[in-house]
């Protein structure tokens, strides 16, 4: 009699999942050095790029940190002529990169106007925006935190 019950129990926790999952939608992420694009796929529907808040399919891969508040994308990119100390951008080049890797020493070379530094206590790459370290992970984290 216990056995059954369990067996029925089993069942409809599996059959109650089955149908959580089915009802559910995917959501795709294209994370590039500089956009990113956002993709939904549902059940019976076919594939759709996720436009932002300027109805645009493509997304600016910055973050503007200004008085305490966090601009992103097509916002942060329009303010970033006047405070670029405080707009990283190109974060997905650092991702799991040491500062001394030859792609994120052409970041910084080139044309970025925050240089990447060595943090000890985080070992690994860090970026300070007004005396806030930030590691390209948190960062990313912050874009995606947004997408979604």
């Amino acid at each position: 009699m216990k056995i059954t019950n369990g067996i029925s129990l089993f069942l409809a926790s599996a059959a109650a999942t089955v149908a959580f999952v089915e009802a559910k939608a995917i959501l795709g992420v294209d994370l590039g050095s500089l956009y990113m694009k956002v993709a939904l796929v549902q059940r019976n529907a076919p594939l759709e790029i996720v436009t932002n808040l300027h109805s645009k399919r493509k997304t600016e891969n910055m973050i503007l940190f200004d008085s305490g508040t966090r601009f992103y994308g097509a916002d942060a990119s329009s303010l970033l002529a006047r405070k670029p100390l405080k707009t990283p951008s190109g974060m997905s080049v650092m991702l799991g990169r040491h500062d001394a890797h030859p792609n994120v020493q052409i970041l910084a070379e080139r044309h970025y106007p925050l240089t990447p530094a060595y943090n000890e206590t985080r070992f690994g790459t860090s970026l300070s925006v007004d005396g806030t370290e930030f590691t390209p992970e948190e960062l990313v984290a912050m874009v995606l935190t947004h997408a979604k």
